[in-house]
């Protein structure tokens, strides 16, 4: 698991806890304790026992009371090693194994930084966007590919530099960094005319 003192942003909270980002904004806001939820320069950020606890929400049937799921994050703030957790609520009783949910937010999250360490955002390449450490191949690029279904072999043949462990890393930094804004506008918009013709319209 990760360091308590580690700070991850939205987007990579919902990388590791398989939940959507408007999920994790959610859960921060109706369910997780104030203590795993910092605010740097404006920005909310949130310890690694958070996403563990937004895994854990994404999890559960919605029927489960929002009471309990506190009772359950503020164990697993209280306590990141929490195993089991277990709870009764009237003539019900709620079980929720942490400890599998720590083990499959500390998996992602070191599969999330060993895909970062492989790209760069070099304003020298690319202009800056994302590309494959070492090359000039675009991040979104690939993930895009892949996401319409070209095979690992035909990738390969269009970028022989990729290896495993960029296609791998495209998909996933994707998810934490989605392209922002609208498509630049082709570059003949609103340009003059190179030559125009007057065409005589024929009579009906």
């Amino acid at each position: 698991m990760a360091a308590p003192e580690d700070l991850l942003t939205p987007a990579e909270t919902a990388i590791v806890s398989g939940a959507p980002i408007k999920e994790v904004y959610k859960v921060a806001r109706e369910r997780l304790p104030g203590r795993l939820v910092v605010r740097r320069g404006g920005k909310v950020m949130f310890r690694a026992p958070a996403a563990v606890c937004v895994r854990i929400d994404h999890g559960l049937p919605k029927d489960v009371p929002v009471r309990v799921r506190k009772v359950f994050y503020s164990h697993v703030a209280n306590d990141p090693k929490a195993k089991v957790l277990e709870h009764r609520d009237g003539l019900l009783s709620y079980v929720v194994d942490a400890s599998a949910a720590t083990r499959a937010v500390t998996e992602d999250l070191a599969a999330y930084r060993k895909a970062m360490t492989l790209i760069v955002e070099d304003p020298e390449v690319q202009s800056g966007a994302a590309t494959f450490r070492g090359t000039r191949i675009l991040v979104h690029t690939i993930a895009d590919l892949l996401k319409a279904g070209a095979s690992v072999a035909e990738l390969r043949e269009d970028y022989p530099s990729l290896t495993d462990a960029m296609l791998a890393a495209a998909p996933v930094y994707a998810r934490a960094h989605p392209k922002r804004g609208r498509p630049k506008a082709p570059a003949w918009r609103g340009a003059e005319p190179t030559s125009t013709r007057r065409v005589k319209r024929a009579a009906a």
